[in-house]
């Protein structure tokens, strides 16, 4: 991205990319040279960004975590939902933040949502993301993975089903590979349910109705995305108002940053993206004189 600014002739300083680890991140939010922060990362250091600002009121936009939900209604078909979540479900090896991770469908048909979503999720094809038939690579480090494993053994321990996946792939012995997971029978309060796995594991959750769907979905502490699976615009809209997230699809992942992209509740402060994705950077100012000056027409 640097020499991509260079090369377009962005003057020196405009632009500024810094390799670095904890301390000279932590530098910059403390400097009280800096304006405004924007981060996008975990939650958990959010909240110190959030903390350190505090200290000197520096203004700061914040895009974290999430553990967005798929409400599925009941005129929508299992197999189409399935199809429309398993494929952003692998995206950058699960590791997005509005990734759709929570599958809530009514009790009758839960059965049917688990085996549709473990059916595709054990045909992936895991494996180098160099290789053209690859279809998910690995997770970014060792501790991200290890992370995986011991939130799948605890979804396990907590009494939920694990249908497909939770462990590395047989054919690969090295890597930072985890097989694409699906658990069914999860309790929404369950850790599975609370916490971002931030990798490619569904949980599908069993609701009594479509307002307990709608409950469900809005009980967390997250509040980035969901999506609505309906063949009814209208109920689409409806269900979509009453959701708590800074964005709601329709019948897929969707997203459009070239509008407002944020969250809810510990998903974020501010928005990126459209307008709304600049006043964060802005500042008011009132000023008021006894005339208008002369460079500035009446």
């Amino acid at each position: 991205m640097a020499e991509v600014a260079a090369h377009a002739g962005l003057p020196p300083g405009v632009l500024n990319v810094l390799t670095a680890d904890r301390a000279a991140s932590e530098a910059l939010v403390r400097n009280h040279g800096v304006d405004m922060v924007s981060f996008t990362g975990s939650t958990a250091v959010g909240k110190r960004i959030a903390s350190i600002c505090s200290e000197r009121v520096a203004r700061y936009a914040l895009e974290l975590g999430g553990k967005s939900a798929a409400v599925i209604l009941d005129d929508y078909d299992v197999e189409m939902a399935a199809n429309a979540i398993v494929g952003p479900a692998c995206f950058l090896s699960g590791q997005v933040c509005a990734s759709l991770t929570r599958i809530i469908v009514t009790r009758q048909r839960h059965d049917q949502m688990v085996e549709a979503l473990s059916s595709k999720f054990s045909v992936i094809k895991v494996g180098d993301p160099f290789e053209p038939e690859t279809q998910i690579g690995p997770v970014a480090m060792r501790r991200q993975r290890d992370r995986i494993q011991q939130l799948v053994a605890q979804g396990v321990a907590e009494g939920a089903t694990l249908a497909t996946g939770g462990k590395r792939p047989a054919h690969l012995d090295r890597g930072f590979y985890i097989e694409p997971t699906v658990f069914g029978n999860v309790d929404n309060h369950s850790t599975i349910a609370k916490e971002e796995f931030f990798g490619p594991v569904l949980c599908v959750i069993a609701a009594r109705d479509e307002e307990h769907a709608i409950e469900l979905a809005n009980d967390t502490v997250y509040g980035l995305n969901n999506s609505v699976f309906t063949n009814d615009v209208d109920q689409a809209y409806s269900v979509a108002r009453r959701l708590r997230s800074g964005m709601v699809g329709h019948n897929q992942f969707r997203a459009d940053l070239s509008i407002a992209f944020g969250g809810f509740k510990q998903s974020g402060v501010g928005r990126e993206g459209g307008v709304e994705g600049l006043l964060p950077y802005l500042e008011s100012k009132t000023i008021i004189l006894e005339a208008i000056p002369s460079h500035i027409p009446a």
